[in-house]
């Protein structure tokens, strides 16, 4: 049960939301559509689903166009959060299994577990007024998904959630995708994104300039990146290679872009001299330096740009 999105067009006036954007979500996959805000991610949601209709282009499910009816067994946790306040957790979530057509003894059983599953079980008698916005976002999040949808659909689904909440709503996640539900979710925190997809699309403007898997779109730059832990020391050891473009200086390691040609283990040579080597590695670049490098700063779409090509995009005239 393929979802086929093919050359999809959208615009609102004059403004064009999405042009020409194409891919494919496989069952038991999950993926991730990014991009700065205003991209055209959401507008490409709600076309999957029907809320809005394409200006051109087409978007199939099995191989079919995706109709009302075939829209309404999909699920979807939109990034604006609406929920009814004065319903208690456990009616919230009957209701919207209902709406589905989905009641009876078996729902309620499954309500519980997913109330169990994602740490909801001393809330479920509360009103939603009275959650925390982390809980009440547990509960729409289940809402979306107890109809058994075979296609799920989540706008921003870690925003604003503890590193606790985000790891159960990982998990569960990836047991969906492991029990054959297609997910598609869109999120500004990269690290989310390349540790939970298995393909993406990156979309600027309107239109997907990287796409494939994480690991094709990290190496397709052709960049090379050293990361480096010298008892603290990296300093010393960096400020032998003028050349070098440094990226990052963490907690944990320091990170630089390598030139073209350069020989890393002159870095590695240099390190031993200096000091205790904790890490060293010479890696493609993150999914976020990727993002950095192609659309600028996460969130406010600015920010250095490089040449290189990911993934059969190649960026015209953008210097790094």
């Amino acid at each position: 049960m393929t979802l086929a999105v093919s050359s999809v067009a959208k615009s609102f006036g004059d403004v064009a939301a999405v042009r020409d954007v194409s891919f494919q979500v496989e069952p038991g996959t999950i993926f991730g559509l990014i991009g700065p805000n205003g991209a055209g991610k959401t507008t490409t949601m709600r076309m999957i689903l029907r809320i809005l209709d394409p200006d051109q282009g087409r978007i199939t499910w099995e191989g079919q166009p995706v109709t009302d009816p075939v829209a309404r067994r999909f699920g979807y946790l939109p990034e604006e959060r609406g929920l009814y306040p004065r319903m208690t957790v456990r009616a919230t979530l009957r209701f919207f299994a209902n709406l589905h057509g989905a009641q009876g003894p078996q729902v309620d059983k499954e309500i519980g577990a997913w109330i169990e599953k994602v740490a909801l079980d001393e809330h479920a008698g509360k009103k939603i007024e009275e959650l925390s916005k982390g809980n009440a976002q547990k509960v729409q999040f289940v809402a979306a998904l107890l109809h058994h949808p075979p296609l799920l659909i989540l706008d921003e689904p870690f925003s604003g959630l503890d590193p606790v909440n985000v790891r159960v709503l990982r998990d569960a996640l990836q047991s969906m995708a492991a029990q054959g539900t297609a997910i598609i979710f869109s999120s500004h925190q990269m690290e989310h994104v390349e540790e939970l997809c298995d393909h993406l699309a990156l979309i600027d403007h309107g239109r997907v300039i990287a796409h494939g898997s994480v690991r094709e779109v990290r190496q397709a730059s052709g960049q090379m990146f050293v990361r480096l832990r010298v008892q603290g020391r990296e300093e010393q050891v960096f400020q032998r290679f003028p050349e070098l473009s440094i990226i990052r200086r963490g907690e944990d390691f320091w990170e630089a872009r390598l030139p073209q040609g350069f020989d890393a283990r002159r870095i590695l040579q240099a390190a031993l001299e200096t000091g205790e080597v904790e890490r060293y590695s010479v890696e493609p670049p993150s999914l976020e330096q990727v993002y950095v490098d192609l659309v600028g700063q996460p969130n406010n779409g600015t920010g250095p740009q490089a040449n290189g090509s990911y993934a059969g995009y190649e960026p015209e005239g953008r210097q790094a």
